[in-house]
């Protein structure tokens, strides 16, 4: 585990749009794995102004989502089958045969979860990931308590995921539980990049970074993974002992 704090979020979101353009220009057919939510939102948009401007092409690259909604058709506003395609995979052009999202309306979800399962190890793994943290010290939809063992499966959510994930959609949204990848895959990650930012997230990458291994913060096992690199502004990082 390699952990980079950078000046401000802007900043910090360059850094991880440059690891992602490397990857690709180093291995055009590379896996890459996105995640949703608020803090990645200015890495994409300027690993596309990077793309555009350093023509890199992302043509051959296949592309997975990290979790989805179960219950919510991928079409509704919020869901991150529609937040990726509007963030990532339509502006760098990426076409849809290049892309596998979990389906949160299959009504066989273990079957879904084999499926993802199989892309990925048909593809030799996850050449780069990007994920968030949430509050919880969940990653991806791996909460508090979630077997670490585990691949791709379904999950009950906690009430602060539950509240968060409300303010994706654009009205009221039944939600309970998601379908995500598993931590034995995210650890798996050629790269792993786990971005957070501001001090909503200063207690929890205190304890995901410097605290405890648990299951109790599912993020607290990327203190195993060689292979992650925690990106991070100051204020994300103020409770951090070894600067």
């Amino acid at each position: 585990m390699t952990v980079k704090i950078f000046d401000d979020y802007n900043s910090m979101s360059a850094a991880a749009a440059d690891i992602i353009i490397e990857t690709v220009k180093h291995k055009p057919e590379a896996l890459l794995c996105f995640a949703t939510g608020n803090t990645p939102v200015r890495t994409y948009e300027i690993l596309i102004e990077k793309a555009k401007a350093s023509n890199t092409d992302f043509s051959r690259c296949f592309c997975i989502g990290l979790d989805e909604w179960i219950g919510v058709p991928k079409e509704k506003y919020g869901t991150c089958h529609y937040l990726l395609h509007q963030q990532v995979f339509n502006p760098l052009g990426i076409k849809s045969s290049q892309i596998h999202i979990f389906d949160g309306m299959n009504t066989n979800i273990k079957a879904e979860c084999n499926k993802m399962d199989a892309v990925i190890d048909s593809k030799g793994g996850v050449d780069c990931m990007l994920v968030g943290i949430g509050i919880n010290g969940h990653i991806g939809f791996n909460e508090p308590g979630v077997d670490v063992t585990l691949k791709a499966h379904e999950q009950e959510l906690h009430g602060s995921t539950l509240a968060s994930g409300q303010h994706y959609f654009n009205e009221p949204t039944p939600i309970s539980k998601g379908i995500t990848l598993g931590l034995a895959q995210v650890l798996k990650a050629k790269k792993l990049l786990l971005l957070a930012n501001g001090k909503s997230k200063t207690a929890i990458i205190k304890q995901a970074v410097e605290g405890e291994l648990t299951n109790k913060v599912p993020a607290s096992y990327v203190q195993r993974a060689d292979n992650a690199i925690i990106i991070i502004d100051k204020e994300a990082g103020a409770q951090l002992s070894a600067k």
